[in-house]
């Protein structure tokens, strides 16, 4: 219940923040904005301040501002109309929900620099909290068949003649070299739990794997001066932004691959981060909101019928014309684009249910 309840914060998070960026830019263009809803139809409430009705809906995975004009031609000699402003001013609305989604990722980058950002660390100033964790875990290797997981902190090594209180990845490799083909323990943090797991290390050890088989990384919490902090939230935002478009592109070079499919997170698999996150501390849960808003900008403007891309190619396609793209073509086009995507949704979800259960 506790996951479910912070998976819906986050979803409320990145998209009323999407949807905001539409609606203050249509308002601010004196379009007429009908409704603002978070969720998709049917609706479960509804209350109507000024001309805009705010609306709860009962499917939470995603929300909408409803524009006067922007879906139909009804009143299209009225300058409140969305259809009768400019090429810009609708430029302007259709891309506001992906800044808006940049800007709250920059804002939370920024603040966690400020309050302390989880970091691979050497040494310096501004770092706390630093530990060993496991980064990587071969399959087949010892780690694996003992249960170890990416993400765990290891605290301490155990044998029948030691025990090392890990504080550096030097103490663990010389102590797996000095008890190599020996069953050692393994004290791990594991969100906020702790487990002593038995390992039985390799005697000797395959080329590039090691006697233990896993890749290792200190981490600790690194805190940025305030006037710093800044500066650094847009390097971060820069940098997410590349790694994340590096992946979508390598993601639909290889969208029939069973292994890539299989790999990509929906409601679902968000949830379960979500949840794992927010156990880890704040800090996590506002990178991980960060890193959900970039995906969502990019993906939202990818030239998609339904997406905000999707409207912008039509009006890029009008330009070129010369006049609009007929409205039942158009409406066609995004309807049909919407199924699809809800389609990939539920198939993104069964593999989510099929790698937790």
């Amino acid at each position: 219940m506790f996951t479910l309840f912070i998976f819906l914060i986050v979803i409320a998070v990145l998209v009323l923040s999407h949807e905001f960026g539409h609606f203050i830019i249509a308002k601010w263009k004196g379009m007429r904005v009908d409704e603002f809803g978070f969720g998709f139809p049917p609706r479960l409430f509804g209350k109507q301040y000024g001309e805009t009705t705010y609306t709860l809906n009962l499917l939470p995975f995603g929300g909408f501002v409803k524009i006067w004009g922007e879906d139909d031609a009804e009143g299209a000699s009225d300058s409140r109309n969305f259809a009768t402003r400019s090429a810009w001013d609708r430029f302007l609305v259709l891309v506001a929900g992906v800044g808006m989604n940049f800007v709250l990722a920059y804002i939370l980058f920024t603040v966690g620099h400020a309050i302390g950002i989880p970091s691979v660390v050497i040494a310096g100033e501004g770092v706390h909290d630093a530990m060993v964790r496991v980064v990587d875990v071969l399959p087949e290797s010892p780690a694996a068949e003992a249960g170890i997981e990416a993400g765990d902190s290891i605290l301490t090594l155990i044998s029948s003649s030691q025990t090392v209180h890990v504080s550096e990845i030097e103490q663990v490799q010389d102590f797996v070299k000095t008890h190599s083909g020996i069953q050692i323990t393994m004290v791990v943090e594991r969100v906020n739990e702790e487990l002593r797991l038995p390992i039985t290390l390799r005697k000797e050890a395959p080329a590039g794997e090691g006697l233990l088989g896993i890749a290792m990384a200190k981490v600790g919490i690194v805190q940025t001066p305030w006037y710093r902090a800044p500066w650094e939230g847009l390097l971060t935002t820069i940098s997410t932004t590349r790694f994340v478009a590096e992946g979508l592109v390598f993601f639909f070079a290889n969208i029939f691959s069973s292994d890539v499919a299989s790999s990509v997170a929906g409601p679902v698999g968000i949830a379960q981060v979500a949840g794992e996150a927010s156990a880890l501390g704040f800090v996590y849960l506002l990178q991980l909101v960060a890193v959900l808003s970039i995906n969502l900008a990019i993906l939202n403007i990818l030239p998609i019928p339904a997406l905000d891309g999707g409207r912008v190619l039509f009006l890029v396609i009008e330009k070129l014309r010369g006049k609009p793209v007929a409205m039942h073509i158009s409406q066609f086009a995004h309807t049909a684009g919407f199924v699809v995507l809800i389609l990939l949704m539920l198939v993104v979800t069964y593999f989510d249910l099929t790698r937790i259960f």
